[in-house]
């Protein structure tokens, strides 16, 4: 910020005065504190907490939230594939399910059509490799064409 946009009119002084070092209102960004404090004006970064204590508390409320998330995410995932070791149908499983199959779906297909590509332009390649790739291809293609027609 440069000096001009620092400059204060005020009834009574001199235009070309220079505020310099005047606080301005602000609240720690940590959402357990919310504590207001004093933001100098001016040049420099500008403060996200009240306190060093603060910023460091932030951090490590960051850190466990983030862990938490992790950890349900991996259990939510894991009780996915339970209920589907189950053989239940997909739709019993939410919209969410319904957005993950789509996302599958779609990897599914493109690495279909990947492996068959390779199959096009194998050259001369080991044969036992080739024929496993194939085979892979054709047990998979069907799976796949299932599941666009659903």
């Amino acid at each position: 910020m440069d000096e001009a946009a620092l400059r204060v009119t005020t009834p009574g002084s001199d235009s070309n005065a220079v505020a310099e070092g005047f606080d301005l209102p602000d609240f720690c960004a940590r959402p357990m504190c919310r504590k207001e404090f004093r933001q100098t004006a001016g040049r420099g970064r500008k403060k996200d907490y009240c306190s060093e204590t603060c910023r460091r508390l932030a951090d490590r409320d960051y850190k466990r939230a983030r862990a938490m998330v992790d950890q349900f995410e991996g259990l939510a995932r894991r009780s996915r594939h339970d209920v589907l070791a189950f053989g239940r149908a997909a739709d019993e499983l939410g919209a969410g399910q319904e957005q993950d199959d789509q996302v599958l779906y779609e990897r599914a297909q493109a690495a279909l059509g990947r492996a068959e590509a390779v199959l096009q332009f194998v050259g001369d390649a080991d044969v036992r490799l080739v024929e496993e790739l194939r085979t892979l291809c054709e047990r998979v293609r069907p799976l796949v064409e299932r599941a666009r027609a659903s």
